[in-house]
């Protein structure tokens, strides 16, 4: 993989992400919100964290959104960390955000799922023999 190969890449996520984005502005916001909220559902795993990442993407740079929650599974492309904080830094939305969950950065403490069940070293030890 060479420069080519990245700027082609980077040319496809860009014509993806605006194809999205102009399926998803004609729809209402709780629409929008609703959808993102399915998705993290269905795609936040190994498989299918770019399709998820794509419909991130896309609402950001649309402004579609009042929370942001990362996806866990984004843990392990760092490009696609890289996409969405760009993103963000490039966009208006941090101005309307009333919640953020950056969950790509503690895979092991999932909000989800309730208090960690990393909350203590005797758990620990217990869970790990």
């Amino acid at each position: 993989s060479g420069p080519c190969d990245d700027l082609g890449t980077s040319c496809d996520w860009a014509i993806k992400v605006e194809v999205c984005k102009h399926y998803l502005k004609g729809l209402p916001f709780h629409l929008t919100e609703n959808i993102l909220d399915q998705a993290h559902k269905l795609l936040d795993n190994h498989h299918d964290i770019d399709k998820l990442l794509l419909l991130i993407l896309s609402a950001i740079e649309n402004c579609r959104t009042r929370g942001l929650k990362t996806p866990v599974y984004l843990y392990s492309s760092e490009l696609g960390r890289i996409r969405l904080l760009e993103s963000l830094i490039g966009s208006d939305i941090l101005q309307n955000l009333k919640d953020v969950q950056f969950c790509m950065y503690n895979f092991y403490h999932r909000t989800d799922l309730g208090p960690s069940v990393w909350s203590d070293d005797e758990d620990m030890d217990f869970i790990m023999s």
